[in-house]
């Protein structure tokens, strides 16, 4: 019992944290775009290695903790390509790891955004009802309480549409913890894999190496 509430906390702050990661992704989109422009007045070519660098280092940190969520290896973490200029930036376009990062900031952009908006509507119904119908029929709050967009008048109304709502609040959190790992399994494999280091609860013994 104590493990499963374990894993449902992990998936729950997994589903949180992808709506910062995927806000972030959403930001480093036109970052990238524009050192990519910047190429044409010369500073780009500083500017657009380092940002694929950056975005290497951001894709690796999130297949970390998608690693940690489902008790996988987690990725070590490396720096590619370094330097600048346009025999760097040519091996990164060139490299089939830049690729896939970058197809793999796309997808965080928006499933990240999602699924955050998703977990973050549920545990807020849940909390937000649950605080509500300790304290509607207080003087304070008397007026002001609504479940479902009507206003609470009475222990039927409270009890009846607040119950309703708790568990459409339940249902949604529930439904971002199951996406959540599936969230994590896609990640994992969208993004590639050279070294990785066991680590998580099915690992064995620390340390060890392993190649795929």
């Amino acid at each position: 019992m104590n493990r499963q509430i374990a894993g449902l906390g992990r998936r729950s702050a997994f589903a949180l944290l992808n709506l910062f990661t995927g806000l972030v992704s959403l930001v480093f989109l036109p970052v990238l775009l524009l050192c990519a422009l910047l190429c044409l007045l010369g500073i780009g070519l500083v500017l657009l290695p380092a940002a694929l660098r950056a975005l290497h280092a951001w894709a690796t940190w999130h297949q970390s903790a998608a690693a940690r969520l489902l008790g996988r290896a987690a990725p070590e973490q490396h720096s590619p390509h370094e330097g600048s200029g346009w025999g760097v930036l040519r091996r990164q376009v060139q490299d089939p790891r830049t690729r896939r990062e970058l197809g793999w900031l796309v997808m965080q952009a928006v499933f990240g955004i999602l699924l955050g908006l998703l977990a973050l509507g549920g545990v807020g119904i849940v909390l937000v009802t649950i605080l509500a119908g300790a304290l509607w029929w207080t003087p304070m709050l008397a007026d002001h309480v609504q479940f479902l967009g009507e206003p609470v008048t009475s222990w039927s109304t409270a009890a009846g549409l607040g119950g309703i709502q708790l568990v459409l609040g339940i249902i949604l959190w529930l439904l971002a913890t199951v996406l959540a790992t599936a969230h994590g399994r896609l990640t994992v494999s969208a993004l590639p894999v050279h070294e990785m280091t066991v680590s998580g609860p099915s690992s064995g013994v620390g340390g060890s190496k392993l190649s795929k």
